[in-house]
Formats: structure tokens, C-alpha cells, sequence
């Protein structure tokens, strides 16, 4: 009998192994749990306030009155108002503009409601309503393509569901996911982008012609290019190679970006390229901003919105103003502690990537430097500053619904939660999350149904 406990024990019981692979798939699928819960959470969390659907700008910088109307009107031939109108625009002309300026997320999105309504109508809630649920269903998507990217890429073997939970908790996250607006669609292309830049090998015309759709929906969007420019770089073969590859791409990006734009002008005219680059410019400045990019203010303002008020909040004011995290850290003892937590956990992971910097730079030079993981994350965070300075610098809330989910993948590959003190760190800055995000989004129910009347 020892003898055959032995060989039993060196050669593994079948039965055990089976158990344990089982128990491993369904905990590396935990997150499916999470879907039904998060698009009920999502769709009604902000669904009963009228105001959101008659004025833009109320909840977090968002346009949610004007995509509400583009959602539910959408056609490809259909002019909403007059996207020119510089004199008492209307949310018709505003929602003309987005159709414009975000014609993949119009389709998607139009379809989506199309489809919720008759659930709506079955279950007894208007089906208008059903326009609320489909960033919600959006946001489920980001999560699953999210976790495509954290098994990919996740050098300490960490557990996937607490950073697929914190960016399903993050506050811009929660907003965005719950009211109709693009940004969160952005986002899945984005992710989609980071997908496709982690096949080998890359394909220079490949990369251009993905780029260019993701320009028809977000033409500032054009800033992943610095990641294909990455990859070419860590892909080697010399600088004559890196340069031809980034000029196939980039040639390729804006003959299909332009492509695009030509097919959709045979049903309505604002879409040639040509009427598109101008209105483009014309619009830009005609929502400048007042302050010069220079100015320190600009930076903090735009800094603070992308990367902590995104993550946690505790202030009165829903459209997240640019003194949130002054107000938060002064009035709010609970947002204050949620900042603080965050911003360690933040500054952990900061480190642990700064010594990977180093560690590439002494072994290898450039090329030790280029292969450094959450490098391409890193300079995303950094060019999505930079855009957000050169856009609108108070839109940095609602810019961040793109910057998120970088966040999570950059947390996972910097933090190793096999040690003890940095899985409490964050595991206790998840539950101030839900705590205190939880309180924020109850104060914005609040304020909105003060100015819903």
C-alpha cells in the first residue's frame, strides 16, 4: 500500500487535477459574475433624471442630452440642427456635431438602443429609457477586453478580477458607463487598438487601417499612433525600417480615416474630409479655453481629472469641475482617505515601473529601455495628457474614460499582490472605492434631482 500511495502521490491523481483546473477556470472567470450586476448598476444609476436628457454638461462634462438625441434619431441622412450655429445652440445642433465627430459610436450605439427597446417595453419601462443601457452594455465589453489584455500581459501572475473590479468602480468609469456619451466607446477601440499592437509580428498596414477606423470615431484619437511608433521601435530592424513601417502606417491611417469619411458624405455632406477638417478647426476654436496651455493651472487642471478625480471623487458639484480634488481633499474626510490610498497605491506601482526602467536601461540600453512592460502604458498616460492640454483642459474627467483602463493594466503589471502588505494596500483601496464612490454617485442623484426639478 505505501508503495502505491507513492506512485499515486509522484504521478498526481487525475480526479484532484481535473477539481483544481476546474476551481482555476471558473475563479479566472469570476468577472462573468459581474456583468448583469454592473449593467443594472449602470443603466440606473443616473436613467431618472430629466434633466440629463435637456441639458448638456450637467454630469461629469458630458454631452449625454445631445447623444440622447442622436441615439434615438440617428440616420445616416438625417441633419439633428445646424453643427455650425454659434448663436443659442440647441442640443439638436450639438447632436449633429457629435454625429459629425463620432459616427462609429452614432451606428453602434443606435443599433444598441434599437435592440434594448423592445426589453424595456417587455419588462414595463419605457423604451426610451433603453438609451441608458447601452453604454452600460458597452462598459461589459471594455471589461472583457480588458481582461483579454491582463492575462496577456501580466508578468506577476496576479489575480485579473480585483483590477477588472477597480476599473469598474473607477468614478469616470461609473459615470460614463451610465449615461449616453462616446468616450466610453473610445475606450473600446482603444483596447482593441492595444490588443491588436500585441500580435507577432505587426503589420504596418495593418495597424494603419485599424488606426483610421478608430479615427472615424475620435479623430484625436490619431495619438495611438505613438504606440504603433512604440512597437515598430521594440520590433527592431534598424531606423530606415522603424521609419518605413510608421510611414506605411501612417499613410494607411488617413487614406482609410479619409476613405471613410468620403463613403458616409454620400449621405450627408458634413462628412466630406475636406468639410470635416474645417468645421474641425472651427470648432476648436470656438470652445478654447481661456487659459495658455503654459500656464501651470492648465496642467494641474488637467493632470488631477485624468488620473485621481477619475478614480475617486467626494464633492457636491455633478459635472466634476476642476477644483474636485481641492473640494474633495477639504470637505470630505472619506474622499480625502480614498485619495490618499489611491495615490500610494499609484505611487507603488510608479516605483516598481521606475526600477524596471532602470534595471532595462543597465542590461541593455535603448533596447532594455524599450522591452520595459507598461512602457507603451505609460507613454499613453502621457500623450492623453498632452491631448487633453491641447483640446480642452477642463474635459479631463471625461478624457479619462480612455486613461482608466491603462490605469488597471499598468496596476497589474507594476503591483505584485503575492505580497501581503501590497495586496492589503489595495485590496483596502478597493473597498474605499466602492464605499466612497458609492457616496459620491448618491450625492450626484442628489444634485440632479434638485436641477431635474
Amino acid at each position: 500500500m505505501p508503495a502505491i500511495q507513492s506512485a499515486t502521490q509522484m504521478s498526481g491523481d487525475p480526479i484532484s487535477e481535473r477539481s483544481r483546473a476546474r476551481r482555476g477556470g471558473w475563479r479566472e472567470r469570476a468577472w462573468l459574475l459581474m456583468i448583469p450586476l454592473l449593467v443594472l448598476l449602470y443603466a440606473n444609476s443616473f436613467s431618472g433624471f430629466s434633466i440629463i436628457e435637456q441639458k448638456h454638461s450637467v454630469l461629469g462634462d458630458a454631452d449625454a442630452s445631445n447623444y440622447t438625441m442622436l441615439l434615438r434619431n440617428f440616420a445616416l441622412h438625417k441633419k439633428l440642427g445646424n453643427e455650425w450655429n454659434a448663436q443659442n445652440r440647441s442640443i439638436g445642433d450639438n447632436a449633429q456635431k457629435h454625429k459629425i465627430h463620432h459616427i462609429t459610436y452614432a451606428l453602434t450605439g443606435s443599433a444598441m438602443y434599437r435592440l434594448a427597446r423592445p426589453v424595456y417595453r417587455m419588462i414595463g419601462v419605457p423604451p426610451e429609457k433603453a438609451v441608458f443601457a447601452v453604454n452600460a452594455l458597452i462598459a461589459v465589453v471594455n471589461l472583457g477586453l480588458l481582461w483579454l489584455l491582463l492575462k496577456r500581459s501580466n508578468p506577476n501572475r496576479n489575480p485579473v478580477f480585483p483590477f477588472l473590479v477597480f476599473y469598474a468602480l473607477a468614478l469616470s468609469t461609473w459615470v460614463f458607463s451610465s449615461v449616453p456619451e462616446s468616450w466610453p466607446f473610445s475606450a473600446t477601440l482603444v483596447l482593441l487598438f492595444l490588443l491588436l499592437l500585441r500580435r507577432r509580428p505587426l503589420h504596418p498596414a495593418l495597424i494603419g487601417a485599424a488606426l483610421g477606423l478608430v479615427m472615424l470615431n475620435n479623430v484625436f484619437l490619431a495619438a495611438l499612433f505613438a504606440l504603433a511608433f512604440l512597437e515598430f521601435l521594440r520590433a527592431g530592424g534598424g531606423l530606415g525600417t522603424v521609419l518605413r513601417k510608421s510611414l506605411v502606417a501612417g499613410v494607411i491611417s488617413i487614406a482609410t480615416w479619409a476613405g471613410g469619411l468620403t463613403a458616409l458624405s454620400v449621405f450627408d455632406s458634413s462628412f466630406r474630409p475636406d468639410h470635416f477638417v474645417r468645421y474641425t478647426i472651427w470648432f476648436k476654436q470656438f470652445t478654447g479655453a481661456s487659459l495658455p496651455r503654459t500656464d501651470p493651472y492648465v496642467w494641474q487642471s488637467a493632470g488631477t481629472n485624468l488620473f485621481v478625480n477619475s478614480i475617486v471623487s467626494n464633492q457636491p458639484d455633478a459635472g466634476v469641475p476642476q477644483e474636485a480634488l481641492k473640494t474633495t481633499l477639504a470637505e470630505s474626510p472619506l474622499g480625502a482617505a480614498a485619495t490618499a490610498v489611491w495615490l500610494i497605491v499609484a505611487l507603488v506601482a510608479v516605483i516598481a515601473f521606475a526600477k524596471n526602467l532602470r534595471n532595462g536601461w543597465r542590461s541593455e540600453r535603448w533596447p532594455g529601455l524599450l522591452s520595459t512592460n507598461s512602457l507603451d502604458l505609460a507613454l499613453w498616460c502621457a500623450t492623453m495628457l498632452g491631448v487633453t492640454v491641447l483640446l480642452f483642459y477642463p474635459s479631463g474627467f471625461l478624457y479619462s474614460t480612455v486613461v482608466v483602463p491603462a490605469l488597471a493594466l499598468f496596476l497589474c503589471q507594476n503591483l505584485n499582490l503575492h505580497v501581503t502588505w501590497q495586496r492589503a494596500l489595495f485590496f483596502g483601496t478597493l473597498a474605499l472605492m466602492l464605499v466612497n464612490n458609492t457616496a459620491q454617485v448618491m450625492v450626484f442623484r442628489e444634485a440632479l434631482s434638485v436641477l431635474s426639478g
